[in-house]
């Protein structure tokens, strides 16, 4: 046995009154909006209605306006500004790349117009500083002294004294919340061997291997494990 699937012809189809707001008009009257499939002006059996028309008329000049007021923006941008600025890179100061003359009064960066990365020699050298300004060796210079045989302290006074201390957060202070993040101590004046091997990784170009390395003399702080964490703050993007 087979089964058949007997739809109703088009025209007995139930219709269904067709409801669409516009943003100014006002609305037609319940009745228009009933098609019916008599053949007449409202007849939609065949097609759209014949009877139809625009009803959103005051929303033309509105949109002509708006097309308007966007032409005149555009031409004053172009005239008074650098569209290249729209994808030229910038810098960490902010100055794009390619340009002679830079919103924040920058440098003419017309014939550096690709963006590079250079080493962040504060950022890169802090905790170094901090390692040997704020060591133990460092402290008994400058602050303690030395009794046998007699060395004065290099601070002479006791306000210079207190603002070094507060300085490495060495004795409780304002401005520090604990004690600085500064790596191995160093005990002694053998300590300058130290910070010759990790100054040397940082400026001998050969010593690029060992900069990166665990091992090295710097591998606590820019070892292949730590360093790449932190890449934005040892590096500036410059032109």
């Amino acid at each position: 046995s087979t089964c058949a699937l007997v739809l109703p012809p088009p025209h007995k189809a139930a219709l269904t009154p067709l409801k669409m707001g516009s943003c100014c008009s006002s609305g037609d009257d319940e009745k228009d909006r009933k098609f019916t499939s008599d053949g007449g002006e409202s007849d939609i059996s065949k097609g759209p209605v014949q009877n139809r028309g625009c009803t959103d008329v005051l929303c033309i000049p509105i949109l002509i306006l708006a097309q308007i007021v966007f032409i005149v923006v555009t031409v004053a941008g172009m005239a008074d500004g650098n569209p290249e600025k729209l994808y030229r890179p910038r810098d960490y100061r902010g100055s794009y790349c390619g340009v002679e003359k830079n919103w924040n009064g920058g440098a003419n960066t017309l014939k550096s117009p690709t963006l590079s990365y250079t080493m962040n020699v504060t950022s890169t050298v802090d905790q170094l500083m901090k390692q040997m300004v704020c060591s133990t060796a460092a402290k008994k210079a400058l602050v303690d002294g030395q009794s046998s045989p007699s060395i004065a302290p290099l601070l002479a006074t006791q306000d210079l004294r207190d603002t070094y201390m507060c300085d490495c957060c060495l004795s409780p202070c304002a401005k520090c919340e604990g004690s600085l993040d500064k790596g191995d101590d160093i005990l002694s004046a053998a300590g300058a061997d130290i910070m010759t091997s990790k100054m040397k990784d940082l400026t001998d170009l050969s010593a690029g291997s060992s900069l990166f390395s665990p091992t090295g003399a710097n591998g606590d702080t820019f070892s292949a494990t730590s360093f790449w964490k932190e890449a934005t703050k040892y590096f500036n993007q410059v032109c």
